[in-house]
């Protein structure tokens, strides 16, 4: 839109301007054929001269609406996932949404007759299921067809409705009736693929392991149990596990019958990591990747993934603020002994609501923790690094196990009260939700959204405050974070974790980089903030290469499992065998 401020032509030239579309950072240009920026897609205009540099006039757009991933769903990676985002937050109508869908490749199950599955309701429609993308697929389906609904659906036989993504929350149904009519198809343009868990490879390995179906078997069940987690194994990732495994089950078989077992000095580019046994002697075995317990153990309230990604996620936090890359930080080392002191000194049978006398129980030196750990960087106790025990001990669906048992547990833990109590709780109540099983996982500002009606002081002023701040996208996040109070301050180091991962809830590394700039405990913001992003995204969702260099994930993993399963329902109080080992492993104080 040009604009001549002026009658006199060499000024009009000089004064020649334009107005530029920034659209939001989620929106991608150019990757849908005839549409352009959708008005709800665009932040703002900026004048440009003709020279388009900029001249300083800004326009903002009432009408915006950020993406969806800003209001809390998971990343989109496909065309036809984007395209569903898109519409949900009203970037584009539900017409233009389907028609562009059309052109967009989608998954069909394919039945044991090697056709796509078609399903009819009571009313005698035909319904075909499809997956935007190959993280959707659910456990038990390995085999699917990649093909554009244009040359999927045949309206001739009255097939004009597909269910997209069916058993996720936003699963939605599409009737293309109007748009596929007279449409252009191509029947054979398709490509018909499998899961990389039951892939040619992976029988491949398994006649080079000797071990027969045993790997095919597992490989299977563990692609299952990730997919019902939110994840998919990747063909790489299927082999390396594979592999692990195999010389896992060798090694076991060669130690039953007394002869010695031999591991590869790699144990990570084996895939492999340590869990310790009762006595802290190192016990190799398949890295599951964050993606699956590898028993297979029902989540109860909280999700497996969430719980170990909490963990892993603070020692992350920790060594990127520390810069020492791989080892575990003093505070790691804190929240580690919290977490053996809970198991130790609370019973996974039953909670009565009381915190039992003589709690928490005097350390054991020579436990497997302690042994494992081995000696390494000491602080000053900080009643913050007890959030994850103290977190942990409401796994149980029991209404004695709620919040006023977690901040009694923390408290006995730590003395933690006035702000030092706040600052705990307010970190335990945004874990504690997004621990919870199920998808997707609570946003942070969706629940800093209840906090702020529920007239729960501090927390709803607190809470107003973040989500005033994380509507400031383009202010930086180390400028914001300095606003919230003296950085010395146990609160203020909460909401700094608090800030940073909400405002950035789908890049971790941003946000432990911000919390861990400006504070006066740079590693506990960091570490904290990590394990709240760990806690929503769960392992696959750190930065992939802090991850891969902590050496002692291992560790992190085992004692993460350990305090799910003792917490889960479903876990000790099931298992006569690991309730006597627990004597062993943790006994009392």
């Amino acid at each position: 839109m040009a604009s001549a401020l002026s009658g006199d032509p060499a000024v009009t030239a000089q004064r020649f301007t334009d107005w530029k579309a920034v659209p939001d950072p989620e929106f991608r240009r150019n990757e849908f054929p005839g549409l352009g920026t959708p008005e709800p897609a665009i932040v703002r205009w900026i004048e440009v001269d003709e020279r388009e540099q900029p001249t300083g006039n800004v326009r903002e757009n009432p009408a915006h609406r950020p993406g969806p991933e800003w209001f809390g769903s998971p990343k989109a990676t496909t065309p036809a996932a984007r395209l569903l985002g898109m519409h949900r937050v009203g970037w584009i109508d539900g017409p233009t949404m389907r028609r562009l869908l059309l052109d967009c490749e989608v998954l069909v199950p394919l039945g044991a007759d090697g056709e796509p599955v078609r399903n009819r309701t009571r009313d005698g429609q035909i319904v075909v299921p499809a997956y935007t993308a190959t993280g959707t697929v659910p456990a038990g389906v390995h085999r699917w067809r990649r093909i554009r609904p244009r040359d999927l659906l045949r309206p001739g036989a009255g097939e004009t409705r597909l269910d997209l993504d069916p058993g996720h929350v936003l699963s939605v149904g599409v009737d293309l009736a109007a748009e596929i009519d007279g449409a252009e198809q191509n029947p054979g343009r398709y490509v018909d693929e499998v899961a990389p868990e039951v892939s040619p490879r992976i029988a491949e390995l398994a006649g080079e392991s000797g071990l027969g179906d045993l790997v095919p078997q597992r490989l299977r069940a563990v692609g299952g149990w990730a997919r019902k987690n939110g994840y998919e194994l990747s063909a790489d990732e299927c082999e390396r596990y594979a592999r692990a495994y195999a010389l896992w089950v060798r090694n076991l078989r060669l130690r039953h019958d007394g002869r010695p077992v031999e591991w590869p000095a790699d144990l990570a580019g084996a895939g492999l990591i340590n869990h310790y046994d009762n006595t802290g002697r190192p016990e190799p075995r398949p890295w599951t990747l964050g993606k699956f317990q590898d028993a297979g153990t029902p989540s109860g309230l909280f999700a497996w993934h969430r719980v170990v990604g909490a963990y892993v996620g603070f020692a992350v936090g920790e060594c990127l603020a520390l810069g020492n890359g791989d080892m575990l930080g003093p505070m790691t080392r804190q929240a580690l002994r919290h977490t053996e002191a809970v198991m130790r000194g609370l019973p996974f049978m039953t909670l009565t609501g009381d915190v039992p006398e003589g709690f928490p129980p005097a350390p054991k030196p020579d436990s497997w923790l302690s042994v494992a750990l081995g000696d390494g960087p000491e602080a000053p106790p900080n009643p913050l690094t007890a959030v994850l025990a103290a977190t942990m001990t409401a796994g149980f669906e029991l209404e004695n196990a709620g919040l006023s048992y977690q901040m009694a547990v923390a408290r006995a833990m730590t003395g933690a009260g006035g702000e030092a109590a706040t600052a705990v709780e307010l970190v335990v109540r945004l874990l504690t939700k997004v621990l919870v099983n199920g998808e997707p996982s609570w946003p942070f500002h969706a629940i800093l959204g209840e906090l702020r009606k529920s007239g729960q002081t501090p927390f709803d002023e607190i809470a107003a405050i973040v989500l005033a701040m994380r509507d400031g996208r383009d202010i930086p996040d180390t400028e914001q974070i300095e606003t919230l109070g003296d950085p010395a301050s146990p609160l203020a180091v909460a909401g700094r974790a608090v800030f940073a991962a909400t405002k950035r809830q789908h890049d971790p590394f941003a946000a432990i980089q911000a919390a861990g700039l400006q504070s006066a405990e740079p590693p506990l913001t960091a570490a904290l903030t990590g394990a709240l992003a760990g806690a929503r995204l769960g392992v696959p969702g750190l930065p992939a290469d802090l991850v891969g260099a902590l050496t002692p994930l291992g560790l992190l993993d085992n004692i993460a499992n350990d305090i799910y399963l003792h917490f889960n329902l479903y876990g000790i109080t099931r298992s006569r065998s690991l309730r006597e080992d627990w004597a062993r492993r943790y006994p009392p104080g």
